[in-house]
């Protein structure tokens, strides 16, 4: 176990860095952008990137975690090249020819124009399925990361030109357009895949049922995770949507920056001991503390510190964004920890439990936001949005811990105790903290003093619990010689 840990925190360091670099390039590029174009503008581009988002996850079907899971041949990889091909040209052609009818819906007559960009996005992001998902499987974690950070820079360049030219909110059009045409293009040049092997689709049974639970969850996590902004698009309209959807991807990105270091090693390197549950839950139990003392921390950070964010990322005229991103803050420890679960339902191979937990998930989901709607305030769909997530966590995880590992869910927690507790600790501290503080207004050295002490009391917490020796630990870890060549020695046997 310890041997598999070191694998998995191998490839964390290799992540890192570049992970990193390519969320100074998000923040860049979205700081610029906001300052050159509109709230309004990106709640236009947000109704349609919601419905591209779910036209991507229909086209996927499953397919990139299956490719992972199992062995295939070249030709089988190819077959199922050609059938995303197809899948995503027909689609694209939907996209476009159902232009006319969002913006009659909308009442917004850019969005026909604006659909035949998107169209693009989806037809490449489904053409790159095959190749991203080989590259995963070789565990080229490295070389992925240096794809999405070449085509972040390329399509961030083209988003800013545009916007340069006032091309308004086209400009995030052909960003988003310019984005997949990159990722796919670099992801078929460095996986070396070739798609033009005669396609064989014999033998792939197990891997099309594999997939079919896989795009089930796939299509319910969209409408958990993009129907808020098609329910605040609508009632509440362009300028709210705006500073929802720029306060939600704000949040976002301690998430998506947390998780998308280690989740993508996750599914692949757990896939070779998928007979080996008990290897898989021990390993995972570090993983989760690990990721809840980081989201923690940013979490805490995040809530405490939302005003001086969002005029830093946004500028002043999105001070009534600071609220909505204050509230959202409160579930990314949760978040950055549910982030990771579907690639252990996938390691295990229970993608028909993930596909169960995203139902239930999206019915929390969707009252949730029913009700927000309803009651006409953004700020109270915040909330409600926010306390969906930890729901949904806590449902999820007792699904994969009673179901998929036949334990309970405070086995699964036991070794995080402490550092729940410290985060709920924190959190409330912050709380009487901000309601101290003034109204929107940025002061640096104010916004120091939040840091030092945020930092310092959560350092101290995590002594107090353990969790900092835990960490520094975890990080620091070598495998001993002798479990390595256990491993090797066991790979070999295998092999032969």
């Amino acid at each position: 176990m310890s041997n598999l840990n070191h694998t998995i925190r191998k490839s964390l360091f290799a992540n890192f860095i570049g992970r990193y670099s390519n969320t100074l390039v998000q923040l860049v590029v979205t700081a610029v952008l906001a300052r050159l174009l509109s709230p309004s503008d990106f709640g236009v581009i947000a109704v349609l990137t919601v419905l591209v988002t779910f036209f991507s996850f229909i086209s996927e079907m499953g397919l990139g975690p299956a490719i992972v899971q199992f062995e295939l041949k070249r030709e089988q990889l190819s077959a199922l090249f050609w059938l995303t091909v197809f899948v995503g040209s027909m689609l694209s052609m939907i996209f476009v020819f159902g232009g006319p009818l969002l913006s009659t819906f909308y009442h917004e007559p850019r969005y026909i124009a604006i659909a035949k960009i998107l169209a693009l996005n989806i037809a490449l992001s489904c053409w790159g399925i095959v190749p991203f998902a080989v590259l995963r499987k070789q565990l080229k974690f490295k070389e992925i990361v240096m794809v999405e950070i070449a085509s972040a820079i390329l399509s961030g360049c083209v988003g800013i030109a545009t916007a340069y030219a006032n091309f308004g909110v086209f400009a995030l059009a052909l960003k988003g357009a310019s984005y997949a045409c990159s990722m796919f293009a670099f992801c078929l040049v460095t996986s070396r895949f070739n798609p033009f092997k005669r396609p064989v689709f014999r033998g792939m049974t197990r891997i099309l049922s594999y997939s079919v639970y896989q795009f089930f969850f796939n299509l319910t996590n969209y409408f958990t995770k993009n129907l808020d902004k098609l329910v605040v698009g609508r009632l509440m309209g362009s300028n709210a949507l705006g500073l929802y959807d720029m306060s939600y991807r704000l949040m976002l990105l301690p998430n998506a920056n947390l998780t998308q270091i280690i989740s993508p090693a996750l599914q692949p390197i757990y896939a070779a001991h998928q007979n080996d549950k008990a290897t898989i839950f021990s390993s995972y139990q570090t993983v989760i503390r690990a990721l809840l003392i980081a989201g923690g921390f940013a979490g805490v950070g995040c809530f405490l510190c939302a005003d001086e964010i969002i005029f830093l990322a946004y500028g002043k005229k999105w001070s009534l964004a600071a609220p909505i991103f204050s509230i959202l803050s409160l579930s990314i420890a949760i978040q950055v920890v549910l982030s990771t679960v579907g690639a252990i339902f996938q390691a295990i191979g229970r993608t028909d439990l993930l596909s169960f937990s995203g139902m239930l998930c999206a019915a929390c989901s969707i009252s949730a936001m029913v009700i927000g709607a309803l009651s006409g305030s953004l700020v109270m769909f915040a909330w409600l949005v926010s306390a969906s997530f930890v729901i949904n966590g806590l449902m999820t995880f007792y699904i994969l811990a009673r179901r998929g590992f036949g334990t309970s869910l405070l086995s699964l927690f036991r070794p995080s105790i402490g550092c729940l507790g410290g985060i709920a600790l924190m959190l409330v501290a912050s709380a009487a903290v901000k309601l101290t503080m003034s109204a929107f207004e940025f002061n640096p050295i104010v916004l120091a003093a939040k840091i030092i002490g945020v930092t310092g009391a959560y350092a101290a917490i995590l002594h107090v619990t353990g969790d900092l020796r835990f960490l520094l630990n975890t990080l620091s870890r070598q495998p001993t010689r002798a479990s390595v060549l256990k491993s090797d020695a066991g790979q070999v046997g295998e092999a032969i």
